[in-house]
């Protein structure tokens, strides 16, 4: 989408200042404020939804007791019957 974004000279001064210091263009910086806005709203919507919050802390505790697999065992415990090389 192309769109023309008028800034407030202050805004905009302080929008180069900080895309110079971060070495990126004003355009790069303010995809990228974008970008950090957008995460942080779904994150507000993910603690906002009980179910959510319920399955995250269901996975930690997964996680936390060894009830979770990673790397080959994990692609193994998902083929039944397989034999263990």
């Amino acid at each position: 989408m192309a769109m023309t974004l008028r800034l407030p000279p202050e805004l905009e001064a302080e929008l180069r200042v900080v895309a110079e210091e971060d070495h990126r263009s004003t355009h790069q910086t303010v995809l990228f404020a974008i970008e950090q806005f957008l995460a942080r709203r779904e994150t507000a919507e993910i603690k906002a939804d009980p179910d959510t919050l319920r399955a995250l802390a269901e996975a930690r505790e997964a996680i936390r007791t060894g009830d979770v697999v990673y790397g080959a065992d994990a692609a193994r415990a998902l083929v039944p019957g397989r034999r263990v090389s």
